[in-house]
Formats: C-alpha cells, sequence, structure tokens
C-alpha cells in the first residue's frame, strides 16, 4: 500500500507539470518676406509723366499691410492647430482608471493572438507556493525521500522550462495565454482586484491582479477569474489523468487560484503587447485525503510583430 500511495503522488506530480506548461511630419509653412517699395527721390531733369508713371506703380503692387498681417496670422493660427492635431495623434492618453486600464489590457493581449509574427516563451518555472498539507502516513513514506515538500520541488524543477523556445502561426493560440483559445484576456472590473497603468521610456507597463477564485471542481477557461486571462491546470486536466485506483484514495480534485498577477510592456503607438510576465497562483485540494497541493508558475514571454 506505501508503494501505492508512493506511485500516486509522484503519478500527480508529473501530471501537473505537464498540464502547467501544457508619421513624420513634412508640413512647413513658409512665409514670404514683406516686400515694400519706397519712393527713391528722382533726378531734378526727370519728368513728371515718370514720376507719375513710379507712383501708379506702387497703387498696383504694394500690398497694404494690415492685409499682410492679417494673412501671417491666419497661417500661423493654422500651423499652431495642425501641430496641435498631430501632437494629439502620436501621443494618446493613457488608460487612468480601473476599467479604462482593463479594457486596454483586454484588447492589447487579445491581439497578441492576431497580430503576433512569434512569441518566445523565456521560461516556465513551476515551484510549490508554501508548504503541502498531506496525510501523516504520505508524510512518513516521503521522508525517506527528504520530505514531501523537497521531493515535489525536486519533481517540479524537472519540469520547468528554462530554456526560450519561441512560437509562430498556430502554436501561439496553443500555448500563449489563455492557452488553447483565440482570446487572452476576458477579463472584467469584477475579476480585478487591481489594476495600475505607469508610463515608463515612452511604454506603458500594466499590472492586473485578479481576485482569488474559490474552490471548484468543474471550472473551465473564461470562467470565474484567473481562468479569464492565465494559462490555469483545470480541475478537469487534473481528474483525468489520476488512475482509478487514486480516485478511490483520494478522491476528486478540485481547483482554487489565489489571487495571481499578470504585467505587460505595451508600445502605446502599436498597441501591441511587447513582453509579458504570469504569475499564477493554483491550488490542488483532495478533501477526501485531507491533501492540500499549493503551486505558483511564472511564465516570461517576448512578443514580435
Amino acid at each position: 500500500m506505501a508503494k501505492k500511495i508512493l506511485a500516486i503522488l509522484m503519478a500527480l506530480s508529473f501530471v501537473v507539470a505537464f498540464a502547467a506548461c501544457g508619421a513624420k511630419d513634412n508640413n512647413t509653412t513658409t512665409t514670404e518676406p514683406d516686400t515694400e517699395i519706397t519712393d527713391e527721390s528722382l533726378p531734378a531733369d526727370e519728368s513728371t509723366d515718370a514720376t507719375e508713371a513710379t507712383d501708379a506703380a506702387d497703387d498696383t503692387t504694394a500690398a497694404p499691410a494690415d492685409e499682410s498681417a492679417s494673412a501671417t496670422e491666419n497661417a500661423s493660427e493654422t500651423s499652431a492647430e495642425d501641430a496641435s492635431e498631430e501632437e494629439s495623434t502620436e501621443a494618446p492618453k493613457a488608460p487612468e482608471t480601473k476599467a479604462e486600464i482593463i479594457a486596454y489590457f483586454n484588447e492589447a493581449s487579445n491581439k497578441v493572438k492576431t497580430d503576433a509574427k512569434s512569441v518566445t516563451r523565456n521560461y516556465s518555472k513551476i515551484s510549490l507556493n508554501g508548504s503541502t498539507t498531506l496525510p501523516s502516513s504520505l508524510n512518513t513514506i516521503l521522508k525517506l525521500l527528504g520530505g514531501a515538500d523537497s521531493f515535489l520541488a525536486d519533481q517540479l524543477a524537472k519540469n520547468s522550462k528554462t530554456e526560450p523556445e519561441t512560437f509562430t502561426g498556430s502554436q501561439i493560440k496553443s500555448t500563449y495565454p489563455v492557452e488553447g483559445e483565440s482570446w487572452s484576456s476576458k477579463l472584467t472590473e469584477a475579476d480585478v482586484q487591481s489594476a495600475t497603468c505607469e508610463e515608463k521610456d515612452g511604454k506603458y507597463v500594466i499590472t492586473i491582479t485578479t481576485v482569488a477564485d474559490g474552490k471548484s471542481d468543474s471550472i473551465k477557461h473564461g470562467q470565474g477569474h484567473a481562468p479569464k486571462a492565465f494559462n490555469v491546470v483545470l480541475p478537469g486536466v487534473v481528474n483525468d489523468n489520476i488512475p482509478g485506483v487514486a480516485t478511490s484514495i483520494v478522491g476528486t480534485a478540485t481547483m482554487n487560484y489565489p489571487s495571481s498577477t499578470v504585467k505587460v510592456v505595451v508600445d502605446p503607438a502599436t498597441g501591441h503587447v511587447i513582453s509579458a510576465n504570469y504569475d499564477l497562483y493554483w491550488t490542488i485540494n483532495f478533501d477526501k485525503a485531507g491533501a492540500i497541493l499549493p503551486f505558483h508558475t511564472s511564465d516570461s514571454y517576448t512578443i514580435k510583430y
């Protein structure tokens, strides 16, 4: 019996690890220099006709001073308006309220699935999020391997991805959060505990923390809170992979997701997410066996368009 219990725990750790990893401006305004014809003294021997001709020329070519000034003012006003419009186009206002930040995050994140040429997962690390709670008999057995926490931590480290891996095409849909879905976020205000947006080096850094999810044995992608934006380990995946003999011992698994955080860097000029870090916290509960297994998954991505 002891060997069976140990085999069950090993199988669970591998299943969990697998699921977790599962316009430049060219418009210039020029102002023609004002030209003014001044009367010069004519030689005394010049005829009166010549003088009259010059006066006539003055009348037809000299522009009134008030008209010239008015044209210059109009040109300046037009130039100022154009500059104001251009500045408004190039520097969109950053989202400020919680609702605005979430909406901006959703739109930018969903573009990864449709617009990205490649997504590089820099790493995907799995670790324990605190100590496990296990039946005393199981703890006694696992002491032979250095203790339950040490054993599980070792198994999770072996199943973490530490080398960069690049995905393209349909691979982006199947790996980037939310994995297997055509969207990356369906978060609403009710799902979010906090949302901030700060400008740094000409980019928007958006940080969102979700509301904690209670225990469930049937939650799906797009439901609850964290499952609307993270690559969560679903209870169905765990239960479908537990051998029948294990189910009779530990019962059905339920999952809960403590508050989790995602931080993305967005280029405001394009609205594209260029990097993202997801920190998901999740717990497997086997109430029948009195077992609680808390985990933390940390995923880092770089996106190119």
